[in-house]
């Protein structure tokens, strides 16, 4: 996975120093490592896979399977 700074990614969260999720959505890097880390459940995951996130911005967790 890329850097803040070297990421191919295009989340304009990694470009802000301060992100307001730990992870990105497109992604999963970590964006703010100062966030607390948060337990995640089922339940979480599944209204972010909803909301169309490939991972989830809380934990980084993979929602959504590549194709």
């Amino acid at each position: 996975m890329g850097s803040r700074s070297g990421t191919a990614c295009e989340n304009m969260n990694h470009r802000r120093r301060d992100a307001p999720v730990s992870h990105c959505s497109e992604c999963g890097d970590v964006v703010n490592a100062d966030l607390p880390a948060t337990q995640c459940d089922d339940s979480r995951h599944a209204v972010a896979r909803r909301q169309g996130r490939t991972f989830c911005v809380n934990c980084g967790t993979r929602l959504i399977t590549a194709r």
